[in-house]
């Protein structure tokens, strides 16, 4: 009998330790949901209870909005999930009498940005929240000695017409030079990066053609000499 009753003291300290820690976790988890604001970028599955037709998952916009029907454009950047709920259900008060909105945050489709051309290491870089095109360019190992950052495309992807991407040149060298960061603006994940190559002069290859034109030239003049007489 007292070795049952060391067992189940035993038991007993090992469950309440183990769902302390478990509530630890948990609190852990939704502190960090709950101190979480959304971006551009981010994927958010939202559900409008008994009205699944509605529910979908949308990638918010570079302008910090969602596209959700009936209600058209919602800016829902810089909104914590429950309040972003919030805000749609009262916009859908107008069509249905207890809307009742949740949104999950889910991980973006593409947690990436490519960067590609004059860059020391090509390839994906890993995506993170708050970085610039100077940042990516950094995460890349740099430019090459012929890169040409006064023109640097920058492709960015579309949330409402995934398949369309808005290229844009960027001069890197006045952002770099004179601190000029209106253009340096933060990237997302799936955007593009390209680094072009710098025109330089072929000193060699220019040499050699204006030898060659030279004994072209040598030539014809001692053709038309010996034609002459």
């Amino acid at each position: 009998m007292r070795r049952v009753i060391v067992l189940l003291s035993i038991f007993s300290f090992v469950f309440a330790s183990n769902l302390e820690l478990v509530n630890v976790l948990c609190s852990q988890v939704v502190k960090k949901e709950e101190g979480y604001k959304i971006e551009p970028g981010d994927v958010l599955e939202i559900v409008i209870l008994g009205e699944e037709e509605l529910s979908r998952t949308l990638m918010v916009m570079h302008n910090g909005s969602i596209s959700f029907p009936l209600i058209g454009e919602v800016k829902v950047a810089g909104l914590s999930t429950d309040d972003a709920a919030a805000l749609l259900a009262s916009e859908l008060r107008s069509y249905f009498t207890h809307p009742v909105v949740s949104i999950i945050l889910k991980s973006p489709t593409i947690p990436y940005v490519s960067v590609f051309g004059e860059v020391l290491r090509q390839g994906a870089v890993e995506y993170q929240r708050g970085l610039r095109i100077t940042d990516y360019v950094a995460l890349a190992g740099g430019p090459t000695p012929v890169a040409n950052l006064g023109k640097v495309r920058v492709a960015r992807l579309q949330p409402v017409e995934p398949a369309l991407m808005v290229v844009e040149t960027i001069d890197l060298d006045r952002v770099l030079n004179e601190g000029i960061m209106v253009k340096n603006y933060e990237l997302k994940s799936g955007d593009w990066v390209y680094v072009p190559k710098r025109f330089t002069v072929n000193w060699s290859i220019v040499i050699s053609t204006l030898t060659l034109a030279a004994t072209l030239v040598n030539l014809y003049i001692t053709y038309d000499r010996l034609a002459r007489d």
